[in-house]
């Protein structure tokens, strides 16, 4: 990547703004801001923060209701939707503790967008926004960059999600990287993000939230999309569906991409990833 790198460490995880054709030091003064967004919304959305929405959501029964702030609801509808669309493979209340006898998949919260109000429709609710808000976050860093004028950059979280904006001068986009070794393939981005997951770093971390098993897949898997919020939830989605199931999911929608890492080490490339290659 051409331009300068900037760093900062949250979210558990280190977060990298590179930023193309702007002097180093307005280039630095606006990543500090988008910094500083970073770390207003850790506040807001760590479950591990008391004071956070999502803390103070964690501790409704059922029935009972709290008023988040416009992040959390972002964030959240984005959430839902995406659970709804994959048939809960992917799932941020997945941890919720429902009522004996109930079956899952179905939604642990409602939300009202007028009043802001989240309602938890479970005994204890239980949120995680781990497998989307770093995401969520890289989206609203852009936006602080785009407030400083800011086109041509590229964000990344934790080396797992890029946020690709203009391309550099005389480029077709940001190069990433999926897979290693001879499986390695690279991609150009630009307007889009890519987003990765796997259980090579933490370990057989990833559930399938229909069944509350650890995911069958064993290798990685990837998604592109518009923006970072919805490739960093997909990707996670794509590693607990299977195979048929991706594709499929790819198949209908036309600004979605995956890529699936095989047994024999290759990576079956579908939706916009493969029509691409084709």
């Amino acid at each position: 990547m051409s331009g300068e790198t900037f760093r900062h460490d949250s979210m558990a995880t280190y977060f990298e703004v590179t930023i193309a054709g702007q002097p180093g030091a307005y280039a630095g003064q606006a990543a500090t801001q988008a910094f500083r967004e970073l770390d207003r919304l850790e506040s807001e959305l760590s479950r591990f923060a008391e004071s956070s929405d999502i803390a103070r959501a964690n501790r409704l029964g059922l029935g009972e209701t709290t008023i988040v702030g416009e992040s959390a609801l972002e964030c959240l509808l984005l959430a839902a939707g995406v659970a709804e669309s994959t048939g809960y493979a992917f799932d941020c209340a997945y941890g919720s503790e429902r009522e004996a006898g109930s079956e899952h998949p179905g939604p642990a919260f409602t939300l009202d967008p007028s009043s802001h109000a989240l309602t938890s429709r479970v005994r204890r609710l239980h949120l995680d926004l781990g497998a989307v808000g770093k995401g969520y976050a890289l989206d609203c860093m852009a936006r602080v960059l785009a407030d400083w004028g800011i086109a041509c950059a590229c964000l990344n979280s934790g080396g797992s999600t890029a946020l690709a904006l203009d391309a550099p001068p005389g480029l077709p986009g940001w190069q990433a990287a999926m897979g290693e070794g001879r499986s390695r393939t690279e991609v150009s981005l630009c307007r889009c993000a890519l987003s990765g997951s796997g259980i090579a770093v933490k370990g057989e971390h990833l559930v399938d939230p229909r069944s509350l098993l650890p995911a069958a897949r064993k290798l990685r898997a990837w998604a592109l999309a518009p923006d970072a919020a919805l490739a960093d939830a997909l990707s996670t989605a794509f590693f607990v569906m299977d195979d048929a199931q991706v594709e499929g999911f790819c198949g209908g929608e036309p600004g979605i991409g995956a890529a699936l890492m095989l047994a024999d080490g290759g990576i079956a490339l579908h939706g916009i990833l493969g029509r691409a290659r084709a």
